[in-house]
């Protein structure tokens, strides 16, 4: 899959400590998601031992792997492909919704999906609102110090933080030069959050250090 995947394609990258990585996949994902039992069960004796969490995304399959922080060596990996229970919404039904909010960020990303076709399908990824809520505020504002334009964050992260760990459900568009990221209602009839980024870094090249 990594060899299929675009140079592009975003990568997320976060560390831990392995004790706190396990926590963290237990207590809030393995219930939904038990293939990520394969990505922790490596790592229960290394502790505080820092690592990276890293996901590769490219188009319905992700492959998830931790990493050694100090040796940048491969401790566990997961593949899953989304497209065996993916759930969707269109491009036409998304347009829809954005026309019907009032949010800071829906004009913008309207305009920005305008050329899109209505039968696209964009997937829906099941997550914990104040969770995702999070997780966006840290990598985006720390994009916007380096220059990377993210229209409603303020509003977006609020909104899903006061939710709590109501269920969302989190779509994504990829355009030419910019990336809208909307957060609907469990039953994907209202959105509740969204997002337009654009001005994008060029992407950086990771080069392992000389031992």
């Amino acid at each position: 899959m990594l060899a299929r995947a675009e140079k592009g394609d975003e990568v997320f990258a976060d560390r831990f400590s392995a004790a706190e990585f396990v926590t963290m996949v237990r207590t809030r994902y393995l219930a939904r998601e038990p293939n990520l039992q394969e990505l922790i069960e490596p790592l229960g004796g290394l502790g505080s031992a820092p690592v990276l969490f890293c996901q590769v995304e490219s188009g319905e399959e992700v492959v998830s792997l931790v990493l050694d922080e100090h040796e940048n060596e491969v401790l566990a990996v997961t593949y899953l492909d989304r497209s065996r229970t993916a759930r969707t919404i269109s491009v036409g039904d998304l347009r829809g919704l954005l026309l019907a909010s009032t949010l800071p960020a829906a004009g913008r990303a309207l305009s920005a999906i305008e050329a899109l076709p209505d039968d696209r399908l964009l997937r829906l990824g099941e997550t914990e609102a104040s969770s995702i809520a999070r997780t966006l505020w840290t990598k985006y504002n720390l994009a916007r110090e380096k220059g990377v334009t993210v229209v409603g964050l303020e509003q977006f992260t609020k909104d899903l933080s006061d939710a709590g760990p109501t269920g969302a459900l989190l779509c994504s568009a990829w355009l030419q030069d910019s990336l809208v990221t909307a957060a609907l209602d469990p039953t994907a009839r209202r959105i509740v959050g969204v997002l337009f980024i654009t001005d994008f870094l060029p992407p950086a090249r990771y080069k392992n250090p000389a031992r």
